[in-house]
């Protein structure tokens, strides 16, 4: 590799381990914008860890989960009095629907790894092995855009903002963002942006 110092493969390596700070992450992608050869060993890497994690999931043995429930301890079933489900219908059913909506949004955070462009797909170019989203130089985004599971590298014009969910974002030196940007990284910001989407109509999933 002609980049003689240890400096931005030590970056690379925490960028990809996502342990990186905000200012290493600014240093790391104006480098990456100059050097060549760094860029391509850190799309590499990337596409690496791809295919690895797209590989066959480990097997649990027969019976394992029945074993697990009969080592765990009994718990008793405290049934919620019907004098309150009566008294507070408009709570209970909100407090139910909150509930199954919080489960289904932690399953899709624990299992979904699919690069997926949940809006804005138009004049972008999608790179599935290396979990990149690319809105190329001279190309215009009309409206939000909104990738899971992959990072997004803006070369030309997005006319509104720029979600990015468990990836990263690149500006290019032409890039340009009309509206707001942002990472979400956590499972708490991603239950509170979801909520939030779905209270405003502007759910996508």
């Amino acid at each position: 590799m002609s980049c003689d110092t240890e400096k931005y493969m030590s970056l690379i390596d925490k960028a990809l381990d996502r342990d990186i700070t905000e200012l290493e992450q600014k240093e790391l992608d104006i480098h990456l914008e100059n050097c060549e050869a760094c860029r391509e060993h850190y799309y590499a890497l990337k596409e690496i860890i791809s295919d690895m994690k797209e590989s066959a999931p480990v097997v649990a043995p027969d019976h394992f989960t029945e074993d697990v429930m009969k080592r765990l301890p009994a718990v008793k079933k405290k049934r919620m009095p019907a004098q309150w489900i009566r008294r507070y219908p408009v709570l209970t059913a909100a407090a139910v629907f909150l509930i199954l909506m919080f489960g289904s949004v932690m399953a899709n955070w624990s299992t979904g790894n699919e690069l997926s462009v949940v809006s804005g797909s138009d004049n972008v170019q999608i790179k599935p092995s290396t979990h990149t989203v690319i809105v190329p130089k001279g190309k215009t985004v009309k409206g939000d855009l909104v990738v899971e599971n992959g990072d997004v590298r803006v070369e030309g014009k997005v006319d509104g903002d720029v979600v990015v969910i468990k990836g990263k974002k690149y500006m290019a030196s032409a890039g340009q963002i009309t509206g707001d940007s942002q990472e979400i990284h956590q499972v708490v910001e991603w239950v509170w942006y979801k909520l939030k989407m779905f209270f405003t109509g502007e759910e996508q999933k």
